[in-house]
């Protein structure tokens, strides 16, 4: 069974680093990224800062806070709201079925009507929302629900702005993975507005803006996105909070690599590499790698991104997830195809098209057969790329894709059978559908220079 730190130790590190090993913090840093539990804890904590409980802002009505150690009796008291939390939520079975728990009224239910609920909901939807993200919405709405009618005054330092901070930023999670971009943008003004209540609102606001640049980057709004990512590094910067401030730094690299930025981003890049080594991080060195990776292979440094592949790939194999494994084994297919092993690369890429499909991932299979398109190009395979791009067709339909991507495809096919296929029009067919995928609306438009 999966051992979390305690409420106690994690309110320690949050409010005061410094009182807490060197060896431990790194413990719970690296624990806190991986674990939705020990994650929305620490967020919760982190609300506080060392003045303020200096400075004794402890408000609540009725409690005692005559205690010498007043972070104490604050964890403990979140520790049974916890444990009371997961009672009443196992006996209802609600983290078991999202439909349950879209059509129970917490509100109603005085046992579930508690900061211990909304955080055990926020941390559920945390831990679910990248592969469930219809599940987490429905898990994240149920703590909206009960966050915001808690009195505004249910925890000293005016922390339930956090417990409503977070569940809207949850909500925010989900809408941005299952593609509801300007819904996502909605609840992360929702979640802003509940964190400037705090009497220490930059983690939560960091936290925000980094959501945010992710969604805007999802729209295409590049400028805007790497803006609020560069908020997002400063802020916790500011607050020590290296982790985060690594996200970022990732995040402005991915932002950069789509604006086509490939000089300055792949120096982030390594950066978050030498994070990684530093800490030992296997994630956060296979990520880096990988990034690093398609780079090189942007560059033409074919060496340099094989390399850079295999490290990350070897990871990957081990820890997941298999999207990233079959992304690194894609850029290794890649490769091959620029070095000129034209008939190995084919099979490398239909291999990893093969089972993208297999698991559902049809844009990105598409995509990967567009590489197989353009190297059949190279070799003047004509009647293979219209058998390819028939059967693409024929995918797309079954799975339900928007009509312009259907047109794209359509248009590959029509152009090989008059002998008119360019690689630009491959390009411009691969740039359409990577976007789609964020912009369902995107009217797919005929190359420039189009046999038509």
């Amino acid at each position: 069974m999966h051992e979390h730190f305690c409420d106690m130790e994690l309110a320690r590190f949050a409010t005061d680093p410094d009182s807490v090993s060197a060896d431990r913090r790194l413990a719970i840093e690296q624990e806190s990224a991986g674990c939705s539990t020990c994650r929305t804890s620490l967020d919760f904590f982190s609300v506080i800062t060392a003045e303020e409980l200096a400075d004794g802002e402890l408000s609540e009505p009725g409690a005692d806070w005559s205690s010498d150690d007043p972070m104490r009796a604050y964890a403990e008291r979140i520790a049974a709201e916890d444990r009371e939390a997961d009672e009443a939520l196992a006996q209802e079975k609600l983290l078991e079925s999202p439909m349950k728990t879209a059509w129970k009224n917490l509100q109603r239910d005085r046992r579930l009507c508690t900061g211990g609920v909304v955080r055990r909901l926020n941390a559920h939807a945390h831990s679910i929302y990248e592969n469930e993200p219809l599940a987490a919405l429905t898990f994240a709405d149920a703590a909206i629900s009960v966050a915001e009618v808690l009195p505004d005054d249910a925890y000293p330092w005016k922390a339930v702005f956090e417990l409503r901070g977070a569940a809207w930023k949850e909500r925010a999670n989900a809408l941005l993975v299952s593609g509801q971009f300007p819904a996502a943008l909605e609840a992360l003004t929702r979640a802003e507005r509940a964190y400037r209540n705090l009497l220490s609102p930059a983690f939560g606001l960091s936290t925000v803006a980094l959501l945010r640049a992710s969604v805007l980057c999802e729209q295409d709004r590049l400028d805007e996105a790497m803006a609020w990512a560069e908020k997002a590094e400063v802020g916790f910067a500011h607050l020590g909070q290296e982790e985060r401030r690594m996200r970022a730094v990732f995040l402005r690299g991915s932002i950069g690599y789509e604006a086509g930025d490939i000089a300055t981003v792949i120096k982030l890049f390594r950066q978050v590499l030498d994070y990684g080594e530093a800490i030992n991080n296997p994630r956060w060195i296979a990520r880096a790698s990988y990034a690093i990776g398609n780079c090189e292979v942007d560059r033409r440094n074919l060496g340099e991104a094989s390399m850079h592949f295999h490290k990350a790939l070897v990871i990957f194999r081990e820890i997941g997830p298999d999207r990233e494994r079959l992304a690194t084994e894609w850029g290794l297919g890649r490769v091959v195809m620029h070095g000129g092993n034209r008939s190995e690369a084919i099979r490398r890429l239909r291999a990893v098209a093969a089972e993208l499909e297999i698991r559902s991932m049809i844009t990105d299979a598409a995509l990967v057969r567009l590489d197989i398109v353009e190297t059949l190009l190279a070799l003047g395979e004509t009647k293979q790329i219209i058998d390819l791009a028939a059967r693409l067709f024929g995918v797309f339909k079954s799975a339900g894709m928007i009509t312009g991507a259907l047109a794209a495809i359509a248009y590959i096919k029509e152009a090989a059978v008059l002998g008119k296929l360019t690689f630009a029009d491959v390009h411009a067919v691969r740039t359409y559908i990577r976007r789609s995928v964020r912009q369902p609306e995107l009217v797919f438009e005929l190359p420039p220079d189009s046999f038509r």
